[in-house]
């Protein structure tokens, strides 16, 4: 298989200047090779380690709004996550910079008394996603952020499998490396292969493929969801056959952020290997697809799965990296409003309401652009999910121990274990203490049960980019919610509006890989 990209586009994707200002790159411009790193310094234990550190200007930086050059600034957990979060309404926002609003536009709201509310500007989100899918459209055009990143994090962790060819280390450090390439690789095809249509498979780097050949065998997502588990399969076997744990972990670990207060061992690796598991296969299906077969598995995998946020990968604040530019950061300062569908959804009783969320804020229709944006609650500040204080917040790129938890619920509830689902929910709401009262024994339904499972998963998974994931398993992002809270312009709750998202499932592959790289009418 060749190369992902040719040189010239992949660097077009790495360079361009991301900021509030709209259609701000100049497509004109050739792109310029100035930040490709050295081979020559991977060849030993310390310089790999810093090249492997890397992976993280691919995940998250401090300043997204400088141009992106050596530091490869990503908005992974500030606009990206912020695009997964508003699709999944579980989060709102007005603004146009980097197409935010465009991401949230529904098709319409039909209000309590049966009025009909179409945008003030601009049609459905698929129309106004195709509009924005050019490089003309700059900073403008949302599709090419994941998939950058993913596709970079891909390209350097293939280099890092490649420079172990040559590295004088001992067997568990070369087994540290190729486990990190291996993990975020898998990632990053997990990513990929749940948010877009089409991608390519890219197993080269710098070392072997310097010139970056491109690659025109575009395949369906669903082959990169394969892809992506058939490396988790590959590190498995890489780690049971680890002897040295102790060096391993000394090495594995050191490729993490010094600052951060917890990292990933061996054991937690396994644990994430299964998680990212039950990752490609729940959140890639309908639902109504599900088999009990598929939920005994992921039973299966979730029991084995991360059992810790200790063993989680995360991001914290920090100033020299960090610093504000991501959601726990950037919410306070008015990108997003908390969906009044989200406050809806949140049990009377919930410690979590008052803690997390300012009432009596009222911002309906926010600038006449849209009754869908209102909101009757802000950010309160330096809580358990929003804070500008250094380690005050923290983020997760995979599996943690709420979601794993959340997913054995509504895996024992769907196969008929009510009891054995729901406690897993309360362990959830004990560990995030949300003052609730447990819900084992209380003779929950069926339905009951999931319909529990659903509104906490809107909470406790808050920031962590699975809301839209959710809300296209259960068939909602490409249809209506109806029995919505909705303010209208005056800011009057309408408590059983109906909401038409018509948003897409998966999004089509960016321009400005198809400008150099035409995509496949028919892909593999």
């Amino acid at each position: 298989m060749k190369s992902l990209l040719n040189k010239a586009a992949f660097l077009l994707a790495l360079s361009f200047v991301v900021s509030c200002q709209d259609n701000i790159l100049d497509t004109d411009i050739d792109p310029v090779d100035n930040n490709l790193p050295s081979t020559a310094s991977l060849n030993n234990v310390d310089g790999l380690t810093t090249f492997s550190k890397g992976i993280y200007d691919f995940i998250a930086s401090d300043d997204v709004f400088e141009t992106v050059g050596a530091e490869l600034e990503s908005p992974m957990l500030f606009f990206t996550y912020g695009y997964h979060e508003s699709m999944g309404d579980a989060l709102t926002t007005p603004w146009g910079n980097f197409a935010n609003r465009w991401i949230n536009q529904t098709e319409s709201v039909v209000l309590d008394d049966g009025t009909v509310v179409l945008p003030p500007a601009g049609g459905p989100q698929p129309g106004e996603i195709a509009i924005r899918n050019t490089r003309a459209a700059g900073s403008d055009n949302p599709t090419q952020y994941e998939w950058r990143d993913m596709y970079g994090l891909i390209v350097q962790s293939n280099t890092i499998a490649e420079a172990l060819d040559n590295l004088e280390a001992d067997d568990a450090t070369k087994d540290a490396f190729r486990a990190w390439s291996l993990w975020w690789r898998a990632y990053g095809y997990n990513r990929l292969g749940s948010m877009y249509e089409q991608g390519l498979i890219n197993d080269s780097g710098l070392i072997s493929n310097p010139t970056s050949e491109p690659s025109t065998q575009f395949v369906d997502n669903s082959q990169l969801i394969s892809k992506s588990n058939e490396i988790l399969n590959e590190l498995e076997t890489l780690l049971n056959g680890v002897t040295d744990v102790a060096t391993f972990d000394g090495r594995f670990t050191g490729l993490q952020l010094a600052y951060l207060t917890s990292k990933v061992n061996l054991a937690g690796l396994q644990e994430n290997i299964n998680s990212l598991r039950v990752r490609n296969l729940v959140y890639n299906t309908p639902v109504a697809d599900m088999t009990t077969a598929d939920w005994n598995q992921v039973i299966t995998l979730a029991n084995n799965g991360v059992s810790a946020n200790a063993n989680a990968f995360i991001m914290q604040s920090e100033s020299s990296f960090i610093d504000n530019n991501w959601i726990p950061g950037q919410v306070t300062g008015f990108w997003y409003f908390p969906s009044e569908r989200l406050i809806q959804d949140i049990n009377p009783g919930d410690v979590r309401l008052d803690l997390y969320f300012e009432p009596d804020f009222d911002f309906p229709n926010p600038r006449g652009r849209g009754i869908q944006y209102g909101a009757s609650r802000f950010w309160n500040d330096n809580t358990p999910i929003v804070s500008s204080n250094p380690l005050g917040a923290t983020m997760y790129y995979a599996g943690s121990f709420e979601e794993n938890q959340l997913i054995l619920a509504e895996a024992k509830v769907r196969t008929n274990d009510i009891e054995g689902g729901l406690a897993h929910l309360d362990a959830v709401r004990t560990f995030q203490a949300s003052g609730l009262a447990a819900t084992v024994g209380t003779g929950l339904t069926q339905d009951q049960a999931l319909e529990e499972i659903r509104k906490e998963r809107r909470l406790a998974l808050i920031f962590r980019a699975v809301a839209f994931y959710d809300a296209r398993r259960y068939g909602v992002a490409a249809t209506s919610r109806t029995g919505a809270h909705v303010l209208d312009e005056n800011g009057n709750l309408n408590t059983n509006a109906t909401i038409n998202y018509g948003y897409l499932e998966y999004w089509p592959v960016p321009a400005f890989e198809t400008d150099f790289n035409p995509v496949s009418p028919t892909p593999n």
